[in-house]
């Protein structure tokens, strides 16, 4: 009995392995503050990337994109893929990942503001409801002939409140979600030439992959980044 208790004890206090990816190919690398950075180019769209974490299961990379050709083109994040492969080079998915859309993520977030929004509307109707109670009742209680005859008090009020508070901070919690989302990250962007685009891109992480390939568009070609998947254990 005490083995099983030890074995689920240690399962419970262990938590999924850090991944971390590592650029295959180094060849003009960059750092900046501990984050590599690799470049590679099609046409004259050159794509700088670095991987700089995996957090809540997903690939978070920073882009620089430059457009050194002639023509103006047309970057979306949408269109950006991820391929993972086990061991053996053997595709882990039947289909490509594509990066997280920031324009879903923002309407995501809208929608949940617009529910905060209505939430405390809703909070402060029954505030002045609950005050109008209390009022009432401490009318009612102070009239009374019976001292203990105070069943009439609510704490309406207070729960209101703390309700008021805890939307409060959902709602500045959403705020600066999508102030992030909005301003952080590559959107839509039709890039002129002898301009470029910084953010960040987010793929949902393949956490059983040995290999990952991100596949970034350049008209009908792809410049294509290689990275090898490390697991580090959390213990």
């Amino acid at each position: 009995m005490l083995i099983v208790l030890t074995v689920i004890l240690l399962q419970a206090c262990s938590g999924p392995n850090i991944l971390k990816l590592q650029p295959e190919n180094t060849t003009g690398e960059k750092w900046l503050y501990g984050q590599r950075f690799i470049a590679d180019s099609i046409n004259g769209i050159v794509y700088d990337v670095g991987f700089e974490r995996c957090m809540n299961e997903q690939y978070w990379f920073d882009f620089t994109i430059s457009n050194c050709s002639n023509l103006p083109i047309l970057i979306d994040p949408i269109e950006f893929e991820l391929q993972a492969f086990d061991q053996s080079r053997a595709p882990v998915n039947d289909t490509k990942i594509h990066a997280l859309n920031p324009e879903d993520q923002i309407v995501g977030l809208e929608k949940s503001l617009a529910k905060a929004n209505a939430r405390e509307a809703n909070h402060f109707a029954l505030s002045l409801l609950a005050v109008g109670v209390d009022v009432a009742t401490g009318i009612i209680t102070a009239t009374d002939e019976n001292p203990h005859n105070d069943w009439f008090r609510t704490h309406l009020y207070d729960d209101v409140q703390i309700g008021r508070e805890v939307n409060a901070f959902m709602t500045e919690d959403l705020k600066s979600k999508k102030d992030a989302w909005e301003n952080s990250t590559i959107r839509k962007t039709t890039l002129e030439p002898n301009y470029n685009i910084q953010g960040k891109v987010f793929f949902p992480a393949v956490r059983n992959a040995s290999y990952i390939k991100l596949l970034l568009p350049v008209d009908s070609n792809y410049v294509e980044i290689n990275f090898k998947q490390l697991q580090i254990p959390a213990n």
